[in-house]
């Protein structure tokens, strides 16, 4: 058994999939149809294969629930399990003021309609936990890694580092697949490209129509869906090379950031939401400085020693480069003494994002920065 289910309406997909990260950071393995089907999938085979192999069934009850086939059905099939099996695995939770139904109104219930949101899902995630959800072995593709942004461009730090921490435990040798990485779509980011997908749809009949604009836009909405793989790809390879959680962060920081700049060029309302994330480009010192929050940076290039064609442009601190600033020839990253959070901060994510944004003009990543040479740009 593997993986809790859970078990809901469409209409509570919001409330579901921050339910599903909440269980995800705390060590519980999770499986959500939205993501773990895709078009062409049976919808009733892989509802009912995830059921089966799940070890237990968290039933969200709401107005919306009651009033879906789907979720009786589900239900249904989780009781009879429990018939056949002798074992109580279906956990309900309420989530506004509708009647549990019949079939499960004696059990006790995690009542996330009475009580905040934080402190009903410790109270299920402590029964969970305690029945050996967290202990659950998991198939290696069934392991899922949420990526969550919290204010724009950040990633929830504390959901990526418990949740990637707990796959790590159960699965010393994991190898993260970026299918396995889910994007949880924020409010903002998902308005925009509801916002292009909208414009798109209407173009014929839009005031500003030229075809300069159409190419404009669907380049725009082919290169956010870039981005979006982009990430994930990113995510998985820092990860999986064991690298901290600082170089996914900024590393997410800048692709998400370009992406919400390239979204608002669709709309271009002064002042509106991404215009401001034009300098994740990071195309001068003014730009970089501005995003990675210092006033004190320079531009280097790197590459692997013997392999001077194939360089990175990157911007570094320049307490990190003293010495190549001094004497203006090119040295061992590692001869100048740089910090150690300079690898996490600014050069891994740099040197990733232009090898998966530009992979035709760059080599693969310098990963040993023992084999690396840096020089003024």
């Amino acid at each position: 058994m593997s993986n809790v289910f859970i078990s809901h309406a469409s209409e509570d997909k919001p409330f579901v999939l921050r339910l599903a990260v909440g269980l995800l950071a705390k060590g519980i393995p999770v499986w959500l149809d939205k993501w773990s089907i895709t078009l062409g999938d049976s919808l009733l085979d892989a509802i009912y294969d995830g059921l089966e192999r799940s070890g237990f069934v968290v039933v969200v009850v709401s107005d919306a629930a009651i009033r879906s086939g789907w979720v009786n059905r589900e239900l249904n099939a989780a009781l009879a399990r429990e018939e056949q099996t002798g074992r109580r695995f279906v956990i309900p939770i309420r989530i506004d003021d509708t009647n549990m139904p019949l079939k499960v109104a004696d059990r006790l219930y995690a009542n996330f309609a009475t009580r905040g949101f934080s402190e009903a899902l410790e109270d299920l995630a402590r029964v969970l936990v305690s029945k050996g959800a967290a202990d659950m072995a998991v198939l290696p593709e069934r392991e899922v890694l949420p990526l969550r942004f919290t204010r724009l461009v950040d990633l929830d730090a504390a959901v990526l580092e418990t949740s990637w921490k707990h796959m790590r435990r159960r699965r010393p040798d994991l190898m993260l697949s970026p299918d396995q990485i889910v994007l949880v779509e924020d409010e903002d980011y998902g308005s925009l490209r509801r916002s292009l997908h909208h414009r798109i749809d209407g173009i014929a009949q839009d005031p500003d129509y030229t075809p300069e604009v159409e190419r404009h836009l669907k380049d725009m909405n082919d290169l956010a869906g870039r981005l979006e793989v982009v990430l994930r790809t990113g995510v998985a390879e820092l990860l999986n090379r064991g690298k901290e959680i600082d170089a996914v962060l900024w590393f997410a920081k800048i692709i998400r950031a370009r992406a919400l700049y390239r979204l608002w060029t669709t709309r271009m309302i002064a002042g509106g939401l991404g215009q401001g994330w034009r300098i994740a480009a990071l195309h001068d010192r003014k730009d970089a400085c501005s995003f990675f929050g210092t006033d004190d940076l320079d531009l280097v290039d790197l590459w692997r020693d013997g392999h001077r064609n194939g360089y990175f442009i990157l911007w570094l601190p320049r307490r990190d480069v003293a010495d190549l600033l001094r004497f203006g020839t090119p040295q061992r990253y590692y001869d100048g003494l740089p910090m150690m959070m300079s690898e996490h901060i600014y050069v891994y994510p740099q040197m990733l994002a232009e090898h998966l944004c530009y992979p035709l003009k760059t080599r693969e990543p310098v990963w040993d920065l023992a084999e690396a040479i840096i020089g003024l740009h």
